[in-house]
């Protein structure tokens, strides 16, 4: 039986290394043997290859870097092969090992999570090509560099500019602020998230207002004196208010009120969000919690000062016009998500008596499959 490629799309194989999808290509000076793709794309299901001719075992881990082991199989030409399920997931990390020990597909497609670079599988989903790369005017993206005196270091962030923006379109531009989960960086939300591409499809459809998104590294360094050094995530408030957020409105064509300024994040990220704009009701209006929470992570800091805002209605109810929530209904998360939610409705704040607050349950886990999902509806609803 032929094997039914699918046809590919940037969008589900772009990476932080690459925007063309890696082929097939011959070995060093010229020899005959090849290194295979690493990730044949089939309809709902894919071929994982490894070349690795002189490995005694090659597995994969999928979803979770601890999860359970399976076993790839070798072929005479060295090629170890397994056939993949998408399981009706479209977005999934994978984690290999040769011999027992983690390495890298060179072949596979890479990003950075969990800390490291890993490979990951992006599966098309059916009736859901929102976040692809389609035929309609595409905004940039670039990496911006500032000083961080909090961190006494060199700070960088992506910068998402709709199109136009480098032609001298637009003025006073909103800004959205959107921030990553643990483990990841200021990349995430574009080659995994896809937000570049959400954002194009929604402002050729009209759906949203043109905005600057910027996404900074939540995973917040400081460096010591003596060179070494620590990461604090809760240093991000300040290094955003007081050093990035002036940094871009001297950059960009920014509008500057909180009214044309919006924080989101997933994970980490929302907790980081939560903080930050109960914290500093001043410099945002909209607010975007993805698979989130309002309260601090215990083992990051049990200091939740900031639930302060929430005993202040008539503040409250003013300083925000978007207060967005939301979650995968099979999120590890979930508990929290509730206990937190039931919080807020003792307090008085609920969809029914908050006008600006909204809920949102979505079917999926605590992965990108999710959180593309939340973006896309997050960005119809600000800045109008």
């Amino acid at each position: 039986m032929l094997s039914k490629r699918i046809k590919i799309n940037p969008a589900l194989t772009e990476t932080a290394i690459a925007f063309d999808p890696q082929i097939q290509l011959g070995g060093y000076s010229n020899k005959s043997w090849k290194i295979p793709e690493g990730i044949e794309l089939l309809e709902n299901s894919a071929i994982l290859k490894f070349y690795a001719p002189t490995a005694k075992t090659v597995a994969v881990r999928r979803y979770w870097s601890e999860g359970p082991l399976t076993e790839l199989a070798k072929g005479d030409d060295g090629i170890w092969t397994l056939p993949l399920d998408s399981e009706g997931e479209r977005y999934s990390p994978l984690f290999f090992e040769v011999d027992g020990v983690y390495v890298l597909n060179p072949m596979s497609e890479i990003c950075w999570s969990h800390g490291h670079p890993i490979n990951y599988i992006d599966f098309p989903h059916k009736g859901n090509d929102y976040y692809m790369c389609k035929d309609v005017p595409h905004g940039t993206v670039q990496r911006d560099i500032y000083y961080s005196k909090i961190c006494n270091c060199y700070k960088g962030c992506e910068v998402y500019t709709p199109p136009g923006y480098n032609n001298g379109e637009y003025s006073e531009l909103p800004v959205l602020y959107l921030q990553h989960g643990f483990g990841e960086n200021e990349t995430g939300w574009v080659h995994q998230g896809k937000v570049n591409f959400i954002m194009d499809n929604l402002l050729a459809k009209g759906k949203v207002k043109p905005c600057i998104i910027v996404m900074n590294n939540g995973m917040v360094q400081t460096q010591n004196g003596n060179g070494t050094r620590k990461w604090d995530a809760m240093t991000l408030p300040s290094v955003l208010v007081n050093e990035c957020i002036p940094f871009i409105d001297s950059h960009y064509r920014t509008a500057t009120d909180k009214w044309h300024r919006a924080m989101a994040g997933l994970s980490m990220g929302s907790m980081q969000t939560s903080v930050t704009t109960l914290t500093y009701p001043e410099f945002f209006g909209y607010v975007g919690i993805f698979s989130g929470f309002l309260g601090k992570l215990a083992e990051i800091c049990d200091d939740n000062s900031h639930f302060s805002s929430f005993d202040n209605k008539e503040k409250l109810f003013s300083d925000y016009k978007l207060f967005f929530r939301c979650m995968g209904d099979k999120d590890d998360f979930m508990e929290q998500y509730n206990e937190e939610s039931e919080m807020l409705r003792e307090k008085g704040l609920s969809a029914d008596t908050w006008g600006a607050y909204k809920e949102v349950i979505y079917s999926g886990y605590h992965d990108w499959n999710v959180w593309r999902q939340s973006i896309r509806d997050f960005l119809e609803l600000i800045f109008k």
